[in-house]
């Protein structure tokens, strides 16, 4: 017998492989959707994060890094979210320096340049926060 919360998991995981399914379907086709469907669009934060995780899965592609989106105040009311945002940048979005990229998709017409950073050892997850120093000494690059 399941529990109640095994099946609003299962039906949380359900609904993020709907939505990372629509997602990677318009991604590759170069179309865009104004939003998902209500029966399957994350409610929360966790649940976007599940749907992000499905999308690369089902991308095939690894992630070799993560970024920050949405750190200032007026990045966050221009997406309309009340705080920063983690997302996945996976393998096939990752060019070389110099690099010529096509806009052709592009619905903003606009690209960012993501600075990446190679960790030298692993900042494990503590209660309080690293310092800048400690995080510069992490670094390899």
């Amino acid at each position: 017998m399941t529990s109640s919360a095994d099946a609003a998991s299962a039906t949380h995981l359900d609904h993020a492989r709907l939505a990372a399914r629509d997602l990677l379907c318009h991604w590759q086709a170069g179309t865009a959707i104004t939003q998902l469907p209500p029966d399957y669009r994350p409610q929360t934060s966790a649940q976007g994060y599940l749907a992000q995780r499905e999308l690369m899965r089902m991308a095939g592609n690894s992630v070799p890094g993560w970024k920050i989106a949405a750190t200032s105040v007026a990045g966050q009311q221009h997406i309309h979210v009340s705080g920063p945002l983690a997302g996945a940048i996976h393998h096939g979005r990752v060019h070389t320096n110099g690099a010529s990229i096509s806009l052709r998709h592009n619905r903003m017409r606009v690209a960012e340049c993501e600075m990446a950073f190679v960790f030298a050892r692993r900042l494990v997850p503590r209660s309080a926060p690293y310092s800048r120093d400690e995080a510069l000494a992490a670094l390899a690059t």
